[in-house]
Order: structure tokens, then sequence, then C-alpha cells
């Protein structure tokens, strides 16, 4: 009963779904009808107002009631009785008219109905009647098509539950449904019944429930019943796939996701066991290139990221699954889609459309999505390396940069080519590396294949003869064969090192020849200055790396500031200017090799003429960087090479502490009281050096906060430390024997001087900063740790540890020192008129009062205690006097108004 049940309901659907669309087809015939009409009446208006409107004009212009004294009066009623016709005529035309325009303007509102459902906008006020008539147009059509095709896939798997019929009575039923579906889509298509808004949607509809019911039941005379082999079902479902993609062609693009989805998805739904990756790589290549067809005769553009999302997902299956034997096809495959999908259509199939002339750079950006596409093959092919590498591999990339170097010299704007060819090479050379004695065979191994890689890296020279106005090819031939000898070099260890030193510094050599070569001829000829200038930088770099072969790791960082000079001055020499990314670029490579170098260590053990290197390497660098500034001076990069010059200063005081402090060892591991005491000292007067300078830096002014927050971080951490764990208050700590220039000095003294000098920054200018007045709070609470400790350490020694005892006359010098702060405190406070500072010194002259009375004269008796507060009154006496002398003076005297907020952050 309920199969039967099921039947019927399934039944029901597909008639409604026929029903519904053959009404659907009767009303947009009439529809297209009553639009029809409209348009003819609205071309027979016009000609019939203007007659209605003639003839008025001449039954007004003529009054039968006032006759012409002019006209005998027999005339009059011969001419009335010839009017009669005319009014009848009038009034004929008037009531056709009267009838006609109800007429006309329903049927331009049906006509302007039925076309909104496609072309016109919704209206703000109307938006609920559009919205019912796109259910009505387009909705409808799409729920029977699905209603179609899920009934056709009910139809199939109810009869196998059911078994009405015979397995190849099923699966023929439900292919016969199909291509009726298919038929009957292309007969509406033919026929055009329906109105333009539905020419592309029930035909679709129709064609798009045929193709999924041809899928469903492939499917299941592949899996359910075994009707069909593998490969013959791999066959017909590619066939149905492409099908559908062609139909998209006539029927509309909902078609082509049907087919490509459908054809990219075979592979997963039918495996033949025979795990062919040539047929697979073939049935991919042909289904890409049938939508490529597609695509380019329907103009979507998601019609062309679909498949080649699908196509890049294959060959990424396809390397993650193959075997080292099969290495040779993966190649093929990246190469022709690189050269199929990527190169030609932008050369054109018959290469009509290549480009030879230079392109600037402005014009990369936004990127083609042929060059999107062209990265993710890279980066699949980078995989496949890292996958398989091994000769064959090798080969596959020298072809691949071959090809590169074809699709940038053919396309102007795909110059990016030729410097992603050298990222490839460069990554092949990360993955073999020159690690054994063994691989040390100039003319086999991996050292010829380096060489092969070093000449292909050359093969630029003869596009520069070729291309002389594409800058790029020239720029290219002096950047990277530097870059392969310098990686393979780093890349190799110390004793490899040594043995390639010889050969590596012979082919520099040659570089700075062939680049000098070009570069005076160039000069000679007296045109394209701009690629003399490229030439004679290339030959500046490769000497550069000669002079580092010869000379230590450590005078890397020296060669390049200097060739941060050398192009400087050939720029200003040959008047051109020098792009400011490549400074920028130099001077960032040169501050990260002296940063990182003390912090890894990898320069340790190394001297230059006998010193440390660090004595040297910074002081030397630092040098030509001023140079540059003086070379660059008026410009904006005078700022870059300051704020470098600052940062270089920075490090070198960092280093030096460390290194003299630290038994001559740069080991930043080891940090004892002292060397933590001094690196934060040096740090915080950085720190207000960067932020002194950020007020008069315009366009690096975050960039030099940035420098301060972070080193007063770095010194925040190091005062936590030192005053909490390793607080010499608290624990034995080195302080020194002198009384007051000791170690406390650069922890607590300078430090607090730096602090009120960091929150004063921008005061005289107005300018906000953010350190004010916590830098007051700060300063002061400094101030008072080295003050209580200059006090012990002179009576303690060079211990302050509380633990001690303390003996009478360290608390009345403790006393004495307070009571003139405080009385330095409340004269400062008046003369400069700081109501907040008057305040706080009055605070600390009651603290000290009270201890006096408390503490100090507790332990005093007879005539010293009468003594002692005898001086304490008169003290407070003549500070009192003192204080209302100021006091009338400022009132007498007021001072300007511009001084009388000196400094905002002491003004409550």
């Amino acid at each position: 009963m309920f199969s039967v049940m099921a039947v019927l309901v399934v039944l029901l659907v597909l008639i409604g779904s026929v029903c519904g669309i053959i009404a659907l087809v009767q009303l947009s015939g009439l529809r297209q009808q009553l639009a029809m009409l409209a348009v003819q009446l609205q071309r027979l208006q016009p000609a019939s107002q203007h007659k209605a409107t003639q003839i008025t004009q001449a039954v007004l212009t003529s009054d039968p009631k006032t006759p012409d004294p002019k006209i005998p009066s027999s005339d009059i009623s011969e001419e009335a009785s010839a009017n009669k016709p005319v009014f009848a005529a009038a009034s004929a035309e008037t009531s056709a008219m009267e009838f006609i325009a109800p007429l006309n303007v329903n049927l331009s509102a049906t006509a302007n109905i039925d076309m909104a459902g496609s072309q016109a906008q919704p209206a703000g006020t109307n938006w609920l009647g559009w919205l019912e008539r796109q259910l009505i147009d387009r909705g409808m059509v799409w729920l029977g098509g699905v209603a179609l095709a899920f009934g056709g896939v009910f139809l199939v798997r109810h009869s196998l539950d059911a078994g009405w019929f015979s397995p190849v009575l099923r699966i023929g039923s439900g292919v016969v449904m199909g291509l009726i579906l298919l038929a009957a889509s292309e007969w509406l298509h033919r026929k055009r019944l329906f109105s333009q808004a539905l020419d592309n949607y029930i035909p679709a509809a129709l064609a798009s429930a045929g193709f999924i019911t041809l899928y469903a039941a492939l499917l299941m005379a592949y899996q359910f019943y075994q009707l069909l082999p593998a490969g013959l079902t791999f066959g017909l479902l590619a066939v149905v796939a492409v099908s559908a993609s062609w139909f998209s062609l006539r029927q509309g693009p909902i078609l082509a996701v049907i087919g490509i989805v459908g054809a990219y998805a075979v592979p997963l739904l039918v495996n033949t066991g025979s795990n062919n990756l040539v047929a697979l790589l073939l049935y991919i290549g042909a289904v890409t290139t049938s939508s490529v067809l597609v695509e380019q005769r329907v103009r979507r553009a998601w019609l062309w990221y679909l498949p080649m999302a699908a196509h890049c997902l294959w060959l990424l299956v396809a390397i993650s699954s193959s075997k080292v034997s099969q290495v040779w096809l993966l190649w093929l495959a990246l190469i022709v889609s690189m050269a199929l999908l990527v190169w030609l259509p932008r050369i054109g199939w018959r290469g009509r459309r290549m480009q030879w002339a230079s392109v600037p750079i402005a014009t990369w950006w936004p990127p083609l999505r042929e060059h999107g596409l062209g990265l993710v093959i890279l980066l699949l092919s980078l995989f496949c390396l890292w996958q398989f590498n091994n000769l064959t591999s090798y080969l596959a990339v020298t072809g691949l940069i071959v090809l590169l170097y074809l699709m940038a010299a053919t396309d102007g704007r795909s110059e990016l080519w030729l410097w992603l060819a050298g990222a490839v090479a460069l990554c092949w050379l990360v993955l073999n590396p020159i690690d054994s004695a063994e691989s040390l065979q100039w003319l086999s191994g991996p050292l010829l294949q380096i060489q092969l890689l070093l000449a292909l890296m050359c093969m630029p020279l003869l596009m520069r003869f070729w291309l002389v106005s594409r800058f790029h090819w020239s720029a290219a031939l002096a950047v990277l064969p530097v870059l392969l000898l310098g990686l393979s070099y780093n890349l190799a260890d110390n004793t490899i090192q040594q043995q390639l030193q010889s050969g590596w510094m012979l082919y520099a050599a040659l570089l700075v020849i062939m680049q000098a070569l070009l570069a005076r001829a160039l000069t000679s000829s007296g045109r394209l200055p701009a690629l003399a200038f490229i030439h004679s930088a290339g030959a500046n770099f490769a000497l550069t790396f000669c002079f580092t072969l010869y000379l230590q790791a450590a005078a890397l960082t020296v060669a390049i500031a200097a060739q941060l000079v050398l192009m400087s001055l050939l720029s200003f020499k040959a008047k051109l200017p020098l792009p400011t990314w490549l400074v920028k670029g130099l001077v960032a490579i040169v501050l990260l090799r002296l940063t990182l170098a003390p912090l890894l260590g990898s320069y340790e053990g190394i001297t230059m003429l006998g010193l440390h290197w660090s004595l040297l390497v910074y002081p030397i660098t630092l040098g030509c960087l001023a140079a540059g500034w003086w070379l660059w001076r008026g410009s904006a990069l005078q700022a870059v090479l300051e704020g470098a010059c600052l940062h270089v200063l920075a490090v070198f005081i960092t280093v030096q502490t460390q290194y003299w402090l630290n038994a001559e060892q740069l080991n930043f591991s080891q940090l004892n009281f002292t060397t933590m005491a001094v690196h934060s000292f040096n740090w915080l007067l950085l720190a207000v050096v960067y932020q002194w300078r950020s007020y008069r830096a315009a366009g690096l002014q975050r960039l030099y906060r940035l420098a301060c927050g972070a080193l007063l971080l770095l010194a925040g951490l190091f005062q936590l430390q030192l005053n909490t764990s390793l607080n010499p208050f608290f624990s034995q700590q080195p302080l020194g024997s002198l009384p007051v220039f000791n170690v406390m000095l650069l922890l607590w003294g300078l430090p607090a001087l730096l602090c009120m000098l960091l929150a004063r920054l921008g005061g005289a200018q107005q300018r906000a900063n953010i350190y004010r007045p916590a830098g007051y709070y700060l300063a002061t609470a400094l101030l008072l740790l080295y003050l209580l400790g200059s006090v012990r350490h002179f009576w303690q020694g060079q211990s302050i540890n509380l633990s001690l005892a303390t003996s009478n006359a360290e608390h009345y010098s403790y006393s004495v020192i307070f009571l003139l702060l405080a009385l330095l405190t409340v004269v400062i406070a008046e003369l400069k008129q700081w109501p907040l500072l008057r305040k706080a010194g009055f605070a600390l002259l009651l603290l000290v009062v009270c201890k006096v009375f408390i503490f100090d004269l507790n332990e005093l008796s007879g005539l010293l205690r009468a003594a002692s507060f005898i001086g304490l009154g008169l003290s407070l006496v003549l500070l009192s006097a003192l204080f209302q002398r100021l006091q009338q003076r400022t009132k007498g005297n007021p001072p300007p108004a511009k001084e009388q907020t000196t400094d905002p952050g002491l003004v409550s």
C-alpha cells in the first residue's frame, strides 16, 4: 500500500509540474500577443490624435450661429448642411479615441508588467509586487524543473525498491525520461513559445532536469546493478557532462555549471581501478579545454574560475597520489597547463597579440586572472618539486624556467614571470644544497646542476640585445646570478665553502667584467643612461659579492652598506633617479643583520684586524649610513637614513655594553645586575632620543614612536626585575665603593632625569605627549630610591641591604636630605607657579617633620633634645617666612602669560 501511495505522489508531482509548465506557456503566449497589440496601437495613436486635432480645430473655427455678413444666407445654409458630416465624423473619431485610449493604457500596463519580470528594476514602493512577479516568472519554472529532476530520480529509486521492472527497464526508463526532457527543452527553445523574459529559463530548467536524470541513471547502472563496465560508464558520464556544457551555449549558463561540476566529478564517482594517470590527466585536460571554449562563447567570468579551480585541485590530487615513476607525467601536465591556460590566452592562439614593447610597472596592478592561475600552477610545481626531488624534476624545472622566460618576453605586462623564474631556481637550490664532499664534482652532480642554472640565469643577456627597452631583463641579469651564487655558498658547510670560494669568485669576477663592459658601451654611446646605470649597479653588486667571499662573513654587512653608498654616487653621477624602494631594501637588510647578529651569535669568535668584529663592523656601517644621509640630504630618503643611523647607534651601544661587561663575550643569555642596569639606562636614553626625534620627523613619526615604545618596554622589563628580585635593598648586589658615582646612578639617578625629560618633551611646542604626567611620577619614585640608596650607601658601604643595622646618624641624614629636598621643591614650585609641585613639597615637608618628632628626637635627651627642637622650630619659621616672601614677590611681579603654564603636567 505504501509503495502504491509513493508512486501516486511521484506521478502527481510530475503531472502537476507538466501542467504548471503548460499553463505558464499559454499565459506567456497571451501576454506576448497583448504586448504586440499594445505596440501596434502605440504606433497608430499619434496619427489618430493628429487627425482628431485637425478636425476639432476646423469645427471650432467655423461658428454656424454668427454668419459672415459678406456671405449670403443661402450660402450659409448650404455650408451648414455641408458641415453635418463633419460633425458626424468628428463624433465618430472622438468615440473611437475614447474607446482606444483605455485599451491602449491597459495593454501598455500589461506589457510593462510583463517586461518588469526580467528587465525593470524593482521600485522602492512596489518591491512586493516585483518579488511576486519574480516568483511567478522564474520561481515556478525552476521549481518545476527541480520537481522533474527529483521525480526522475525518485522514480528510478522507487522502481529499484519495489521491484516493478527488471534492472534494464529501470535504467532504460530513466535514460528515456532524461532524453525526453532534453528533446522537449530543445523543441521549446527552437519554437520560442515564450516571451523574451522567459526564453532562457523554461528550456534550461527542462534540460537541467534531463541531464541530472541521465547522471542518476548511469550511476545506478554502474554502482547498483553493475550493468555497465567502469570504462564505458566513465565515457558515458563524460559525454553527458560535455553535452551539458555545450547545451549552455544555447539555453543559458546554468547548464554549464551542471556540465562542469559533473565532468570533474566523474573520476570521483566512477573508479575504474586501473590507476591510469595518463588517462586521468588527458580526461581532465579535455574537460578543461571544453570548459574554456564554452566560456569564450558565453563570456561569463565565473565559468572560467570554476573549471580552473577544479583543474588545479585535480593536479594537486594527482601530485599527492602519484609514484616516483610517474613524475614526468606530472611535470608535463604542469608545464602544458601553464602554456595553454596562462600563456596562450595572453598572446592569442596564433600569437597575434604578442606585446614586445615595455609596459610601466603601474599597469601590472591589478593582476589579470591568468596571472593568478599561473601563480597557483607555480605553487603546485614547487609542491611537486618538494615531493619528487630528483633528476627528472631538475630537468622539468629548467624547462619551466625557459617557459617563464618566453611568457615574460612575449607579453610586456607579464614580465613578473621573469623574476618568478629566478625564484623557482632559488627554491630548487634550497632543496638541493651542496652538503657533502662527494657533491664537489665540477662536471657532475649538484655542482654541475648549479652551474647550468647559473648559465640559465644569464639567458636575459640574449634578450637584453633583442629587447633593449625592456629594463627588467637587464635588472634580472644584474641580480639573479649573484643571488644564485650567494645562496648556494651560504647553504654549504664551512669546509665546502672553502673549496667553493675560488670557483665562485671566478664566476663573480666574470659577472663584474660583463656588467662593466655593458655599462661602458652604453655610457660611451650616450643612449639609454638608465640601462647603463643598471649595469653599473650590477657590476658593483657582483664586486661586493667577491669581497664578501674573500672577507669574513661579518663583512657582508659592511659590503652591503658600501654598496648603498656606491649606488648613490652612481645615481648622482649619471643623473638618474635611484628607486627609493631599492635604497630602503638595502637599509632594511643592513639593519636586520646588525640587529640579529649579536642575538644569534653567528659571528661569535670572528676577529677583524685583531679586534672583535663588532668594534669595526658597527662604526664602518654607521659611517656608510651617515655618508648616505649626507648624499641624500634634502630628499625623503634623508629621514630614512637618519633613523637607520640612530638604530645602528642604539644597537652598537647595547652590543658594546654587553661585550665589555660580560668578559668580552656577546652572550645575551648571561645577564647580571650590572649589565641589566646599564642596558636599562641605555635603552631609556635611546627612547628619549627617539621620542625627541619623532617631534621633528614628518613621515617617520609613527616609526620613531614605535621604536621608543619598544625600548621603553625593554627598559621597563629590566627595571621590574632590578627592583624586585635583584633589588639591592633586599639582596646582595655589587654597587661600587664611590658614594655618589656608583651603579645606583645608572639604576635610579640618571633614569629619573630621563623620565622627567621624556615627560617634558613636546611641552614647548604644545605637542601631545602620552608619557605625561606618568613620567613625572616615575621620575619622583626613582629619585627617592636614589636618595635613599645613596644615604644608606654612604653609611653602610657597598651593601645597602635593609637587614643591616641603621645608626642614628643615618636617620638624621635622611631627615636633613629630605628636608632640603622639600625646601628646594617648594621654592621651585613658587618660582615657576606650579601648584601641584608646591603641594608635593609641603607633603614631603610634613613627612620629614613627623619623622623628626617621632623617630629622631626620641633618641635624644637633655640639652641635645632642647637644641634640636629649637633648631627645628627656627628652621620651620625661617621656611615659612621665605615662603611668604616668595609669595608676595610673585603677587607683586606676576610672570608673563606664557610662563604661567610652563609645564601643564605640574599645574593643578
